[in-house]
């Protein structure tokens, strides 16, 4: 007697599309009220962040991710069949944009929280860089700056004067003697001194 092949007998399960659908659906409501939650958690933190206390603003975004448990009913989401996985998959989709978007706040145009910086300091062309000294005796003295930001640099000051901006770089004629170069931003932010010594 033949044995009966029993993958002859084995039939696919029934594939339940509206089920399915409605599967679909509830996680991506899910997914958009997380996203949407995301939003007033990132204002905090940007808000903490202007403040100075950026420590404070990351352990809030953190806090708000596991306030999500008591939130998402808020939204109409039932969670009562959720398992680990799904709060884990949750809890990763509320960090990364919460983080995004934070950081997105953090940068112009919505703020500039970085100070310009001194990229060049040269005396009648030679570079001499910050803590530098002019070697060049005989010259007229004129010196030169390139100064960068994220927005703009608005102006430059030798020991408090400005200098003039020509072609991307600041430039002015200046006297013998140790002097403090400083670029400002329009967000009144100011590089350290950049001190050079013109001989």
């Amino acid at each position: 007697m033949a044995k009966k092949d029993k993958a002859a007998d084995w039939a696919p399960p029934e594939f339940d599309e509206i089920k399915f659908m409605h599967t679909e659906m509830r996680a991506a409501r899910s997914t958009i009220a997380v996203v949407l939650w995301t939003v007033p958690a990132a204002l905090l933190s940007y808000g903490l962040t202007l403040g100075g206390v950026a420590v404070v603003a990351f352990f809030e975004g953190i806090g708000m991710m596991f306030l999500l448990k008591w939130m998402l009913p808020v939204f109409k989401i039932d969670v009562s069949e959720y398992k680990r996985k799904d709060w884990l998959g949750h809890g990763a989709t509320f960090f990364f944009s919460w983080l995004a978007f934070w950081i997105l706040l953090l940068n112009p145009p919505f703020a500039d929280l970085t100070s310009p910086t001194i990229v060049k300091v040269a005396i009648d062309g030679a570079i001499v860089g910050c803590d530098g000294t002019d070697t060049n005796t005989t010259g007229p003295n004129v010196l030169s700056v390139v100064a960068g930001d994220k927005v703009g640099v608005t102006r430059v000051t030798v020991n408090g004067a400005n200098l003039t901006a020509a072609g991307g770089e600041w430039t002015a004629t200046v006297s013998n003697g140790s002097k403090d170069i400083v670029a400002y931003d329009a967000a009144g932010h100011r590089s350290p001194p950049c001190k050079v010594t013109v001989a």
